[in-house]
């Protein structure tokens, strides 16, 4: 029997397993692509596997709904922080993710729902370039906190978003896809984002897209420095605090389900 956790993060939903005892033996890359399906299987925006560390508390393994892998996820690092923490019973918990180790902090906790900052670390910006949406010519961003994304400036969500996503995508430039963040400034406090992310389509949220618009927006002086910055997604919202290079999120995450499937 697989165990399973469901949780999400402002409606980043994944498939939580824990294999820190190393009792699961799966092809994940297999697994998430049958049992992201909504509708036929438990569904969710991709499966994150649990695995023992050397070097911090817990090490995330994060596969998309299409089987291939990612970096870094901002909104499940959220639900790991809470689920260690019900283990554990820390409220700072460490959390080793491919390339980068992860601090987060439990601020608040009611029930099944929990108030998390984490720390993502340094973001990094790249490049810049135009593209055509609708005609007009529109500012892509490119920049990257561990994984890539590409933060596209609009003044309205007038166009297809999926369409456009894919597009970019596939440009020769972004190998192996990336994170695509449609980001409108709403005022010098707050933007507004819609996401297009590699391997899973049209998400309500991503944290680590939500980290690296609002890297952007602060580095273009499109909001204001001294403040934190709101970033509302179709899920929720995400407070993000630039120290320096660093990146700050924060937001709620929540345990949804758990269950056992009988898999072979």
């Amino acid at each position: 029997m697989l165990k399973f956790i469901k949780m999400q993060g402002i409606g980043n939903d994944y498939i939580f397993i824990d294999n820190i005892k190393n009792c699961y033996k799966y092809n994940f890359k297999t697994l998430s692509k049958i049992l992201c399906k909504r509708h036929f299987y438990i569904g969710g925006d991709g499966i994150i596997v649990l695995t023992k560390s050397r070097i911090c508390d817990v090490k995330m393994q994060i596969y998309n709904s299409d089987g291939s892998k990612a970096k870094v996820c901002g909104n499940a690092t959220r639900c790991v922080a809470f689920y260690i923490y019900k283990i554990l019973n820390k409220k700072v918990i460490t959390i080793e993710s491919s390339n980068k180790i992860l601090k987060a902090k439990i601020k608040q906790v009611k029930n099944n729902l929990a108030y998390v900052e984490v720390d993502m670390g340094q973001c990094k910006y790249i490049k810049n370039f135009n593209i055509k949406i609708g005609g007009k010519n529109a500012l892509c961003n490119i920049a990257s906190i561990g994984n890539k994304h590409c933060i596209v400036f609009v003044s309205q969500y007038n166009f297809d978003i999926k369409k456009i996503g894919e597009k970019i995508n596939k440009l020769d430039c972004f190998k192996g896809g990336v994170n695509i963040e449609f980001v409108k400034i709403l005022d010098k406090n707050n933007i507004e984002m819609k996401v297009y992310e590699r391997g899973s389509g049209i998400t309500l949220a991503c944290g680590s897209g939500a980290c690296a618009s609002a890297y952007v927006c602060y580095l273009l002086n499109k909001v204001d420095k001294k403040q934190p910055i709101n970033v509302k997604l179709d899920g929720g919202e995400l407070k993000i605090i630039i120290n320096k290079k660093n990146v700050v999120m924060n937001g709620v995450c929540k345990f949804v389900f758990k269950g056992e499937l009988n898999w072979r």
